[in-house]
């Protein structure tokens, strides 16, 4: 009896022992809520990749992915209802200093995760119209992003703003999300649609399956008050043949605020550590979903974008060396 209680002993205390050599934080289960982008753009089936990497990688964490868009995702985190979020620098900007649409809503709940790919503007509209700049669109039929997303704030805003307009000078708008704006546009029921998305866009793909295109470039003068107005925006070029089937061979001049991974400043530092782990170490993976992640570094992803990291963040790239 006394061997059967030595033995019970030894395999109490092994398994004791087993316990304890796992980290508290490691054996808790954590449920994050992932607030993604409107339908039919990259950004939903982009959280979703991410949302199966992290749990291949570390299964105690569990994120549910839900629609949103860039300042739907801020305004979700400022307010606690999401932990993660995709967003852009220019939003993120704008929200942590009170600036723009968050004049008197700042916050400093969002904090910065990963950089993921150039998030570019770009504006269609049919080759046979006589329409060639933003002006000429004044009294003209558009598709526009639904209130409240990024591509109508920062991009069709913006730059009716530095050539004089405001959405008011347009004519009649059909809001929506992304999707349904390419096919309003198929229906010649609007005559131009205007997204911050991947290069090659899948609106414009599927749009110029039907038709030929021509994009509205973005001169260098209107560039410079569009960066007066939000620093956070980079020149960008698409390079010549990226939409030659759709009616646009050449180069096209245009510019870009890099989509990020945001984390609220509630989340564990230990799950956003293990996600910040995962996503670089198996960028590869992501680049499946869309091919703007072709090529990606892990230097490319831990970027200095001028904004605070998220602590779970920062310690898994000082571990690595790649932040100071």
């Amino acid at each position: 009896m006394a061997r059967v209680r030595t033995i019970a002993a030894l395999v109490l205390a092994a398994a004791l022992a087993l316990a304890l050599s796992v980290p508290a934080e490691a054996q808790q289960k954590a449920t994050l809520v992932f607030s993604s982008g409107p339908t039919g753009g990259s950004w939903i089936p982009m959280a979703g990749a991410t949302a199966e990497l992290v749990k291949k990688t570390f299964p105690e964490i569990e994120i549910q992915v839900e629609p949103g868009a860039a300042l739907v995702n801020m305004e979700k985190m400022r307010n606690d209802k999401a932990d993660l979020g995709w967003s852009m620098t220019t939003v993120l900007y704008d929200a942590r200093n009170g600036r723009g649409q968050w004049t008197g809503k700042q916050t400093d709940r969002p904090m910065y995760v990963a950089s993921y790919y150039p998030n570019v503007w770009q504006l269609v509209v049919p080759a046979d119209s006589a329409i060639k700049s933003v002006k000429d669109l004044k009294g003209k039929p558009v598709a526009l992003p639904a209130r409240g997303n990024t591509s109508l704030a920062d991009g069709w805003e913006h730059l009716l703003k530095v050539n004089g307009m405001k959405l008011d000078d347009l004519g009649p708008k059909s809001y929506g999300p992304v999707a349904s704006n390419a096919e309003t546009m198929k229906n010649r029921q609007a005559l131009a649609a205007g997204w911050f998305t991947t290069v090659p866009a899948s609106f414009i793909l599927d749009l110029g399956s039907t038709m030929k295109l021509r994009m509205i470039p973005v001169g260098d003068q209107d560039f410079a008050k569009i960066k007066e107005i939000n620093p956070g925006f980079v020149r960008h070029a698409i390079k010549a043949g990226t939409y030659a089937e759709q009616g646009m061979p050449d180069a096209i001049q245009t510019f870009q605020s890099p989509t990020i991974l945001i984390a609220s400043s509630k989340a564990s530092a230990d799950a956003v550590y293990k996600i910040t782990k995962a996503i670089v170490e198996g960028r590869a993976d992501l680049a499946n979903v869309t091919k703007a992640m072709q090529g990606v570094t892990a230097q490319d992803m831990a970027q200095d974008v001028g904004l605070p990291y998220h602590p779970g963040a920062a310690k898994y790239y000082k571990e690595k060396g790649l932040l100071k």
